[in-house]
């Protein structure tokens, strides 16, 4: 489902495998890369290598970085006060990752490590594949497909902040100006929204706001089936995933244009879902 371009700094820049550690040691207010064992200050190999690879870099839509590492770490990594025998004094970024992070801000990034988590593997994916949406839309420099691409998202920006369906229709709904101006536009807002991740009472909302659209066709005991359902997720006895599911089973009985099509039903490939209960099938009974 994603293409990888797989990249190890330490090897790139020499260090082979296996190696001996590295760390980043703060001298004069300054970080550097040393590798201990040998007393070597790899801060511009590593430097060079970053930037080398950042120009030749083609378009992607996130990063992926190895957790603990003083390289490719994201968050959290130890920044030292000397090279041996020495404490901790701060902790930041890798020294590849922080200058990835400089370069795409806002983009999806996340460690291996943490999207062992379904709660950030969930909005990790969302992200990268809103990103890569518009990337392609992007390419075919078709404002009508971009529109169309927004509205199919309607609800799961929704999710993310109410008032994002309405902001990105009037960046769309702009006259005399250029597609690559109006995209630009759009990306930048698009970066914007998934600052923040929703809530349980964000999904309430919005499943209710998808309630809206086909409450004319369902009866009232279906629409108290889909109310008590709506208080289980509330009371955290359901998980989103079966509400998700549920709404879309009266979408596929009562079919409506705009609802059917919306991606909140499946914002990513569904085989990238999570196993909810790794032990489901075991026999505690034996």
């Amino acid at each position: 489902y994603v293409d990888y371009i797989k990249v190890c700094p330490e090897y790139e820049i020499g260090l082979g495998v296996p190696r001996d550690p590295i760390r980043i040691v703060k001298q004069n207010d300054e970080l550097h890369l040393i590798q201990p064992k040998t007393n070597e200050d790899i801060t511009n190999k590593m430097n060079q290598f970053t930037s080398n690879f950042l120009q030749q870099l083609p378009e992607v839509d996130g990063f992926i970085f190895k957790s603990d590492s003083p390289t490719i770490g994201l968050r959290n990594i130890k920044i030292y006060g000397g090279i041996e025998k020495a404490p901790v004094v701060q902790r930041g970024h890798g020294f590849f990752a922080g200058q990835i992070l400089e370069s795409y801000p806002d983009y999806p990034m996340e460690e291996d490590n943490r999207l062992r988590n379904n709660t950030i593997r969930h909005h990790f994916l969302v992200k990268l594949f809103i990103f890569a949406g518009f990337r392609k839309i992007k390419k075919q420099q078709d404002i009508e497909r971009l529109r169309d691409f927004h509205q199919k998202n309607h609800f799961l920006y929704s999710l993310y902040n109410p008032d994002y369906p309405n902001q990105g229709k009037k960046i769309l709904e702009k006259k005399d100006e250029s597609f690559e101006n109006i995209g630009d536009e759009y990306f930048a807002s698009l970066k914007k929204l998934f600052h923040t991740h929703p809530q349980s009472d964000d999904y309430l909302r919005v499943w209710n706001e998808m309630i809206d659209y086909i409450q004319a066709k369902i009866t009232s005991e279906e629409k108290k089936f889909l109310d008590s359902i709506l208080l289980k997720y509330q009371k955290n006895k359901i998980c989103q995933t079966g509400v998700t599911d549920m709404l879309r089973s009266f979408v596929i009985r009562f079919p409506d244009e705009f609802i059917e099509k919306q991606t909140i039903f499946s914002p990513y490939p569904e085989p990238l879902l999570p196993s909810l209960e790794t032990k489901r099938d075991k026999d505690y009974w034996k």
